[in-house]
């Protein structure tokens, strides 16, 4: 007998990221993470699966988490991450396995059975193993700084003190006394050797096919705590020693993921421009022995964005993946993931330009959020979600007009005994002509001879997008009687630069009245009551939320998520605040107080007359909670029907990737304002 979903059903979810196939290509390692109810904690352990179908079986001990596997080029091994406490090696000393404890290390695990190994017990941990092409070195990342100092009741309270600009981020806390830098392992063991260093941060290495060289990126100019956005380098490796960096870049850009042509001439590798990016990401190419030169765009005629930037709340942590582009064995495809009008899919692009219409390998209105090749490039593992069910692992060749095969299926139990709500999409014009994409969820009973109530979801960003995305919270609120309608405005990603850009400098006015265009479009099919409509966003979607309700009376509730309602404060207060000062408005209060503040919805409080929820995370370091004190402060002074719920210890991916049980509560406080006034 099937039943709506529910609030509660988050907690049997399986939430499967990193898929990484094996190189011969028979087999496909990944992740699974659960959440542990009495402990309210998500439980991580690494799985594998033939490509060919078959049982999967788990790879990784219990019960400490394991992530991020990375297959060695034999297939022999498999090296990841854990914070798990193992058997120590006879070579490290007493001091490093007592910094080392409780942090995500590097361990080894055969993978014809048997223990894994720890590899590393480096006092602040390390991440993102990777294999030399003779599978006898680990290049991998590490954050290197000063130890807290102890005291018997843990880490003592300490001064801290700021010489820079960018000191600290969202999900991490202060990142000022630390920087990552690239290491070295033996896969034999020994002391980890530290190849960089300095005041900035190293990360991404991806090794040559000659294993001689590495490549990584880096922002090391003297405006990197300003602005910070890394260039492209190369370290030569020769006996586990490293010579000195060369920097190809010419600083214009801001790079990541390196990916080497299977000649070893030539590097390609996501990029967005330094300054009026607008979160637009495109692949790039630069010749291996360049030195501060312009790189070659290939994308430059395609809509979407190299970078799956499709909002879904099936995670257990909050992030936008951007796997590194992948070179076909003849070097003239380079395959990759690119978020486009709602969809997330996989790519194979010509290496020499031109990709206006790019080959899709995966098509269908889906939500890609990973890939991995394997050694011929000729099969991928795919990890891929849809508007009805969380992320599966899935496989596919790179042939022309290849299918996908479904090799897992996770989360059947549970979603077999539910009936959800079904996507429609709507395709309207917006304000002053532009074309929108919009997609609007019916309750699983819908009859259309009725009139529902509606909750418009406005995406953050705001240069993200809305689309093809499994979403746990629209698809409660769908099951309790709500339409609910989401949209994707200029700004969002997926159409292209022009359109991402349309609100720079713009915020709440071109972007809201193509949003209220959709509501019309909607309203305009029938079935929406009209004396009920709801709206709720999270970040810029909260900022969206809160305009929306200062600058017209047409919706009787709204809840606002992390929001923003003050650019000029959000200046100094906010983890990047100055970035989109800079960027996004080029403003600053000092000098544009006036226009930052025609464009916050503060200005416009006294006109907020809906009853409205404020939900925000304590620990928000990207739109500080100052930010929600304002507007809860102002409403409250003016007498207004409000209500501002605080979640202490989260940030601001809470409903992404936060505690399980404030998810939770999220949710149903989210619910019970809805239920109350729509």
């Amino acid at each position: 007998m099937s039943r709506p979903i529910t609030v509660e059903d988050l907690y049997e979810f399986k939430f499967l990221s990193r898929p990484r196939i094996s190189p011969d290509g028979q087999r496909i390692a990944y992740v699974i993470t659960e959440i542990d109810g009495r402990k309210h904690a998500y439980r991580s352990a690494i799985w594998e699966t033939p490509t060919e179908g078959g049982e999967a079986r788990r790879l990784s001990a219990e019960p400490a988490n394991a992530t991020d596997p990375s297959w060695s080029p034999d297939g022999r091994w498999l090296a990841f991450v854990s914070e798990r406490e193992g058997e120590v090696s006879r070579k490290a000393s007493a001091e490093q396995k007592k910094l080392g404890k409780g942090k995500s290390q590097i361990w080894l695990l055969p993978t014809a059975g048997g223990e894994a190994r720890q590899m590393t017990f480096l006092p602040h941990g390390a991440s993102s193993p990777t294999w030399s092409p003779d599978g006898q070195w680990l290049a991998f990342s590490a954050p290197v700084g000063p130890l807290d100092e102890e005291g018997e009741d843990g880490p003592n309270p300490k001064a801290r003190v700021i010489d820079r600009l960018w000191y600290k981020l969202d999900g991490a806390g202060f990142i000022f006394e630390r920087n990552s830098h690239l290491f070295l392992l033996h896969v034999t063991g020994g002391e980890p050797r530290q190849i960089s260093a300095g005041d900035w941060d190293d990360s991404d290495p991806a090794w040559s096919p000659d294993g001689k060289t590495l490549a990584f990126t880096s922002s090391r100019e003297d405006d990197r705590w300003r602005a910070p956005s890394p260039d492209l380098y190369t370290l030569a490796i020769e006996d586990g020693k490293a010579g000195e960096p060369q920097r190809l870049t010419d600083g214009t850009l801001a790079c990541s993921a390196p990916a080497w042509s299977p000649d070893g001439q030539t590097i390609a590798f996501l990029a967005g421009l330094k300054w009026k990016s607008a979160g637009h990401v495109d692949i790039y190419k630069i010749a291996a022995n360049a030195r501060q030169a312009a790189a070659t765009c290939l994308t430059q005629e395609f809509e979407g964005s190299f970078q799956d930037w499709t909002n879904t709340d099936a995670d257990a942590r909050d992030e936008h993946g951007a796997p590194a582009p992948t070179w076909a064995t003849d070097g003239e495809s380079i395959y990759t993931l690119a978020t486009h009008r709602g969809a997330t899919r996989v790519f194979a692009i010509s290496s020499t330009g031109g990709n206006q219409h790019p080959r899709v390998l995966t098509p269908g209105d889906i939500h890609v959020r990973d890939f991995a090749a394997d050694q011929a490039r000729g099969h991928l593992a795919l990890l891929i979600g849809t508007p009805d069910r969380p992320p599966e692992i899935f496989t596919t060749t790179t042939k022309e007009q290849s299918e996908l095969q479904q090799l897992t299926d996770s989360n059947h139990e549970l979603f077999s005994q539910l009936t959800l709500g079904t996507l429609e999409h709507l395709p309207y014009t917006g304000a002053e002509g532009w074309p929108i994409d919009a997609w609007f969820l019916k309750p699983p009973d819908f009859d259309s001879t009725r009139k529902y109530p509606l909750i418009l979801q406005i995406h953050g960003g705001p240069h993200t997008q809305y689309g093809y995305g499994f979403f746990h919270e629209m698809q409660v609120q769908a099951a309790q009687g709500y339409v609910v309608l989401f949209t994707n405005p200029r700004g969002s990603s997926g159409y292209g630069r022009e359109f991402s850009l349309a609100v720079r400098g713009d915020w709440g006015r071109v972007d809201s009245l193509d949003i209220m265009a959709g509501v019309d479009a909607l309203i305009a099919k029938g079935s929406i009551d009209e004396t009920r409509l709801g709206v709720t966003g999270g970040s810029y979607g909260g900022f969206m939320t809160n305009w929306l309700l200062g600058h017209n009376t047409r919706f009787k509730v709204g809840v606002t998520d992390r929001c923003v309602s003050n650019l000029a404060s959000m200046f100094g207060a906010s983890d990047v605040g100055w970035l989109f000062g800079d960027d996004d408005f080029e403003a600053t209060p000092w000098e544009n107080l006036e226009k930052l503040m025609f464009h916050s919805p503060i200005t416009y409080v006294k006109n907020i007359q809906a009853p409205l929820l404020i939900i925000h995370s304590e620990q928000d370091l990207r739109c500080g909670i100052e930010q929600s004190e304002q507007l809860f402060t102002a409403l409250k002074y003016l007498g207004r029907e409000v209500r501002f719920v605080r979640f202490e210890n989260q940030s601001h991916g809470l409903s992404r990737g936060g505690n399980p049980r404030l998810r939770l509560e999220r949710l149903r406080h989210g619910l019970q304002w809805f239920e109350r006034y729509l």
